[in-house]
């Protein structure tokens, strides 16, 4: 079994303007790093009820990103983070498009 490599950048590509767009909003107006997209993550779930999961999950994937800083940059806890923010941004993304 592969497991899937997950970057900031394999996040922006993924998730990030449909995310925005469902909000109205455009990716391309943040910076394409970590604190950008959480950032944008926060921005979009300020609009969403704080008791629909999807506001749970970006402002948690929010958090995790910017807790990546405080780890090595190659270490397995980085990796599981970034992991972690996938899976929620997953699905964020397959309940608001």
């Amino acid at each position: 079994m592969t497991t899937k490599t997950v970057t900031i950048n394999s996040l922006i590509t993924d998730y990030a303007q449909d995310i925005a767009a469902e909000a109205g909003l455009d990716a391309a107006d943040y910076p394409k790093t970590a604190a950008g997209l959480s950032k944008l993550l926060t921005d979009v779930a300020h609009g969403i009820s704080r008791i629909d999961n999807i506001h749970s999950w970006l402002t948690d994937a929010a958090a995790d990103l910017d807790a990546l800083h405080r780890v090595d940059a190659t270490s397995d806890q980085r990796n599981a983070v970034l992991a972690r923010v996938d899976a929620r941004l997953y699905e964020a993304h397959y309940d608001l498009t």
